[in-house]
């Protein structure tokens, strides 16, 4: 797991930044935060799926929308996953402690459909 969750972690960490830049930019620009925020996930979500495919798990040889609809239903999924942990974990923990705990389960099972799912090649294979 090593190396390649590290170069993952960094890929997520450029994707957080993205996502915080944007929301506040458009916010900026007198966007509704609802659709700022929608917008702001959406273009974190595709430098992600960039960032993973050509420097993480370098899986671009396979087809390129299969996978990108792979990684929008994983990262729906762990966001969703993220929101529930922190809410749950708020009514009894600190929200610091909510937002590492629901952050960290969603990276890890985030990682995990990647490599296995969205970024395998084994995957590829059996789907041609």
């Amino acid at each position: 797991m090593g190396q390649q969750f590290i170069k993952f972690a960094i890929v997520g960490v450029l994707g957080f930044v993205t996502d915080l830049l944007i929301f506040y930019l458009l916010v900026f620009m007198n966007i509704e935060g609802l659709l700022a925020r929608v917008c702001a996930f959406w273009c974190a979500t595709i430098l992600t799926w960039l960032g993973n495919r050509f420097f993480t798990f370098a899986a671009y040889d396979s087809d390129w929308f299969k996978q990108f609809i792979r990684h929008l239903s994983v990262s729906h999924l762990f966001g969703m996953v993220n929101i529930s942990v922190f809410y749950c974990l708020s009514l009894i923990a600190p929200l610091f402690l909510a937002f590492l705990v629901g952050t960290a389960i969603a990276m890890l099972g985030n990682y995990t459909f990647s490599k296995f799912w969205v970024f395998s090649e084994k995957h590829e294979k059996a789907a041609t």
